[in-house]
């Protein structure tokens, strides 16, 4: 007996001493369970407070089958006819469950469900099922801005635009709470335990303007109905800032149907895709050539009846032309005349231009994967180089970078960086980071930055190429573009380039000339009917957006008083967006 009495006090103590913290663990795992407190992702929203991208409220649905008091057939029918999924995955999901080792298995049956259907599901008052509020993200301007904003992926984080850009930044942080079950594993206790607490992520304010980016999708919009493009974009910026102020494509996709997205139309290819910009390289190489003193706008050059020959290669104009000033070189855009300018220049000193104007290197503006473009090192140029690189032959450029060295002309030569967040706006108060303008170098001196404005507002006058890019009542300074595109071919193994008859038809151009509110650049990629010619299909685009957020910004032309567009920012109120920041 005694012997008896000495095991069983030796059986306790092994119990309540040495294995106590072993049997307490066990006993925890078992009897409490965690709740997974989910913080909401930051919105992202325009400058003025707009929401872009914000969160929707859904519940998740989730089943502890081993809990269910109806058969199992009875509840898979109902999920199946409320949720559209097959009976046949979710009977596979729930034997799945059952093969557990634990005696409480949790799993998810569908997440992101809208309200209503989960209210229809929670009907049945089904035990075993738990729901969870939650939110899925949700883009109220659908297709508006989309290569830009990005889409997240099946995991939450964002995986393309500024989505992936500011992930770290959007991100909530999860907290988690802790609930106490009886064997059956029904909840015996309304008190939580919270091991950590869910914080929001931080709200993000692009510079885009929401009112001027639907402007430029309206008029990209038009210009794909009428010339049919395979592709078009269109960017604008503010030179004395460097702020995007809108930046759109075509074909584009809605974000919130993720079914019918077209994975080639993801990426954003203002920053990725590189084009030769043909003409519109010519403004670059001549104000080069004035800030280095080889050229003066009065100078003259033959321009050899439209037809040169140069190392051996032909060079054409579209017209016979013979002596022009570079005033009339600007205006008619003749490839022999900046050719020639370009030789005056030298090699060393138009690639340090066009270096200095940031050909060959991202922008850094931050949006994704973005490309360098094509421009060679000037000991790597052939004898050919000299003369195609100024007019925008043999060079690969960005919609970004040109909008860029653009900018730099309209800012007196004074390059700024391109940005597109204005401020990040944190979950507690007073933690916000704003971002400011910021300059990013000298291109050229502020009179060859000046002269060539001068230059390209003739561009858009009568006898210019661009007429149809005149606003009514503002100097436009502007360029076309017409260049022809390369197919590439095999010969012996080894790839070669030729000319054919597709053609990129673009204008740039900014407006007032002499106090530029902005820096737009259109681009049509193989129009198939209608015209190729820049003056022709890209120049009426940007004379619509133009005069049209003229008006939104409130720019008079000639210091008259100019009519508000419906939506320009005309109080407090509407400048801080206050009804929309109460969205989430």
């Amino acid at each position: 007996m005694a012997t008896f009495y000495i095991a069983l006090a030796t059986h306790v103590y092994d119990l309540q001493v040495s294995r106590h913290e072993e049997l307490y663990e066990k006993a925890k795992k078992k009897y409490t369970t965690s709740q997974t407190e989910k913080g909401m992702r930051g919105r992202i929203f325009d400058v003025d407070a707009n929401l872009l991208a914000g969160n929707v409220a859904c519940r998740d649905i989730l089943a502890e089958p081993r809990r269910f008091t109806v058969e199992r057939a009875e509840i898979i029918a109902a999920l199946s006819e409320s949720l559209g999924i097959a009976p046949h995955v979710l009977a596979k999901r729930f034997a799945r469950a059952f093969r557990g080792e634990d005696s409480i298995v949790e799993m998810v049956v569908q997440r992101g469900v809208s309200i209503e259907r989960a209210d229809r599901v929670a009907a049945y008052r089904f035990k075993g099922l738990r729901f969870e509020d939650t939110y899925r993200r949700h883009y109220p301007k659908g297709t508006l801005l989309a290569n830009v904003l990005g889409f997240l992926g099946p995991e939450g984080g964002g995986a393309t635009g500024v989505e992936q850009m500011l992930d770290t930044d959007l991100q909530p942080v999860f907290g988690q709470a802790f609930f106490e079950r009886d064997r059956k594993g029904n909840r015996i206790s309304a008190e939580e335990r919270l091991g950590t607490e869910a914080t929001d992520g931080a709200d993000v304010y692009l510079t885009i303007r929401e009112p001027i980016q639907q402007i430029v999708e309206d008029e990209l919009a038009e210009l794909v109905e009428q010339f049919a493009p395979k592709a078009a974009y269109a960017v604008m910026a503010e030179p004395s800032t460097g702020a995007v102020l809108a930046m759109a494509q075509y074909p584009t996709f809605d974000s919130n149907s993720r079914e019918n997205m077209d994975p080639a139309n993801w990426r954003n290819r203002i920053v990725s895709d590189g084009f030769e910009p043909g003409s519109i390289m010519k403004a670059v190489a001549v104000a080069g050539a004035i800030d280095y003193g080889t050229i003066t706008l009065d100078d003259v050059f033959d321009c050899e009846h439209g037809y040169w020959v140069y190392a051996r290669r032909p060079l054409r104009d579209c017209h016979q032309y013979d002596d022009l000033t570079v005033w009339e070189i600007m205006q008619k855009s003749s490839n022999i005349g900046t050719a020639k300018i370009a030789l005056e220049l030298g090699k060393n000193n138009l690639y340090q231009t066009l270096t200095r104007f940031g050909f060959g290197q991202a922008t850094g503006i931050g949006l994704g994967e973005e490309a360098t473009g094509i421009f060679r090192h000037h000991k790597r140029w052939d004898s050919l180089s000299i003369t195609r690189f100024p007019i925008g032959q043999g060079i690969l450029v960005t919609p970004l970078q040109m909008v860029q060295a653009y900018c730099a002309l309209a800012n007196d030569g004074l390059m700024m960086q391109l940005y597109l967040i204005d401020r990040m706006v944190g979950p507690e108060p007073g933690n916000s980071q704003c971002f400011f303008p910021r300059a990013k170098r000298r291109c050229v001196r502020p009179h060859a930055a000046r002269q060539v404005t001068q230059a390209l507002k003739l561009v858009t006058e009568e006898g210019g190429t661009a007429p149809k890019a005149v606003v009514l009542g503002y100097k436009v300074a502007g360029k076309t573009g017409t260049a022809q595109k390369v197919e590439r071919y095999q010969v012996n193994g080894r790839w070669r380039g030729r000319y054919v008859n597709r053609y990129v038809s673009n204008f740039i151009g900014y407006v007032p000339a002499d106090d530029p509110a902005f820096v737009l650049l259109v681009v049509a990629d193989e129009t198939s009917r209608g015209g190729h010619y820049g003056g022709t299909v890209a120049a009426p685009t940007f004379s619509r957006i133009a005069e049209k957020t003229l008006r939104y910004l409130q720019v008079a032309p000639a210091g008259e008083p100019v009519s508000r567009l419906p939506g320009s920012p005309s109080s407090e109120a509407e400048h801080l967006g206050a009804d929309s920041h109460q969205l989430r």
